[in-house]
């Protein structure tokens, strides 16, 4: 604080612009920290398990002279997850990632043994900011990369553990220099070469184009030939993308480390009973390109369509609202009598309208396995889809094809309609599928599963 306040005073020179200054106050706060980490240096660093359980070594040194060392048990392993979103605590976006940090990984993983603190961005500022939220230390890191240096080396992870490779996240890990290891979570591995292909068709709207992935790509060389990642995988597909991606060796093994699904074990099929409804779950953002279930609603009259689900914060939400005009008036409600727009639910409400529903409607042009895929699955919701991971939707549903472009041509409305239309209307085949769906999911993505295949990968990753 004491070197913040001194750079800002002195950063008031008269004829500067706000550019020059903030330059100006950077190079101050450099140079009063190294003047600081001479006379005084204090620094943590992990021991390795085979030399004792949980151990930390503290040095310090003075005038650039080390005058003692000492170890140290701590209470517990830190491990630090990199997403940048934490379902809408403190202000962040809601989506999947997200999601699996807040509710799952979170709120299951930690124990007697495990601490877990979430690094959001480096949006800190001169330095680093923490709000603690759902008893999860969220942290923004320092702006300034030496700052951030500091600040990494004194928290002294065990652990870094990403969810797939968010920019942001990127940023953190590649510009800290380290020996910690990384447990690396395969969820949407997106191949330029796959997914640009794919985004260049459609013409309404756009995501981005994940261009930093080839620069992930050329880290992860190196991580590997350090024998620092670990990795493991959501789905063998999704692994063998990352493969490709990443180089990654045929004799370097991908864990299979499923999903993890909130679900009502005393649920049975068709209680509550299932009506003509049929539901879209997710953001409404260019990737899951709403506009087709709009449209498919506009063609089946017959049957009740909900869209569960809001604009991302921060992600174009401006752009993603004005591709729903069509359909919606400004007040949120529906053109459409049969489409219903119900804004982001959660919980029980959710719920509810999966429970209902007879189908759930995926229209995107990329996924990985969405977790409301498995979400529908665990209350007997067959899925009709554009995308196919797994076998999941070929086993549960039905996989129309890959759709290109906005898909509101009348082909690619045909495939939705037919699928649709089968499974609203053979009763008995939807039950015994929807039966085998909800036995997947229970077996598969259990929440004791997943926080005991989660646990033992973290303890096996830490050196």
């Amino acid at each position: 604080m004491l070197e913040s306040a001194l750079a800002k005073i002195l950063g008031y020179g008269v004829f500067w612009s706000s550019d020059t200054r903030q330059r100006f106050r950077t190079g101050v706060r450099a140079r009063i920290r190294n003047l600081k980490k001479f006379i005084f240096c204090s620094s943590l660093k992990t021991v390795p398990r085979s030399q004792g359980e949980r151990l930390v070594e503290r040095r310090v040194s003075i005038l650039g002279l080390p005058v003692s060392s000492g170890r140290h048990q701590r209470p517990k392993y830190r491990v630090a997850l990199l997403v940048d979103e934490f379902f809408g605590g403190w202000d962040t976006a809601i989506g999947g990632y997200g999601a699996l940090a807040r509710k799952y990984i979170c709120k299951f993983v930690p124990n007697d043994g495990i601490e877990i603190d979430l690094l959001l961005d480096t949006h800190g500022g001169a330095e680093a900011q923490q709000k603690l939220v759902d008893q999860t230390m969220l942290c923004r890191l320092p702006e300034d990369r030496k700052t951030r240096q500091e600040w990494l080396d004194q928290q002294a992870y065990n652990l870094f553990l990403s969810i797939e490779m968010t920019h942001p996240s990127f940023k953190i890990l590649s510009e800290y220099e380290s020996d910690t290891p990384l447990l690396y979570w395969v969820q949407d591995p997106r191949d330029l070469k796959m997914y640009q292909s794919r985004l260049q068709t459609v013409n309404r709207l756009k995501d981005d184009d994940w261009a930093y992935i080839k620069d992930v790509s050329d880290w992860m060389q190196e991580m590997m030939a350090e024998k620092r990642v670990t990795f493991i995988s959501q789905g063998e597909s999704l692994s063998f993308i990352a493969r490709d991606m990443y180089q990654v060796p045929a004799n370097l093994p991908m864990q299979d480390l499923p999903n993890p699904v909130e679900m009502d074990l005393d649920y049975r099929l068709n209680h509550p009973p299932k009506e003509n409804k049929i539901i879209f779950l997710g953001r409404l953002e260019a990737q899951k390109r709403v506009w087709i279930v709009c449209e498919i609603a506009k063609l089946m009259p017959q049957y009740e369509f909900f869209i569960l689900g809001a604009t991302g914060k921060g992600r174009n939400e401006t752009a993603n609202a004005r591709t729903l005009e069509p359909y919606r008036n400004a007040d949120g409600s529906s053109k459409i009598p049969n489409l219903h727009f119900t804004g982001h639910v959660d919980g029980e409400i959710k719920s509810n309208h999966i429970k209902t529903a007879r189908l759930l409607l995926n229209t995107s042009i990329w996924e990985g396995i969405p977790v409301s895929w498995l979400e529908a699955l665990s209350y007997g919701t067959l899925i009709v889809s554009a995308f196919e991971r797994d076998n999941i939707v070929g086993r549960f549903g039905s996989f129309v094809g890959e759709v290109m472009g906005d898909g509101t041509d009348e082909a690619s409305l045909k495939k939705f309609v037919a699928a649709i239309e089968y499974w609203m209307t053979h009763d008995l085949e939807r039950n015994q599928t929807a039966q085998k769906g909800i036995e997947f999911v229970r077996e598969r993505h259990s929440i004791a599963g997943f926080t005991n295949k989660m646990r033992a990968a973290i303890l096996e990753t830490i050196p």
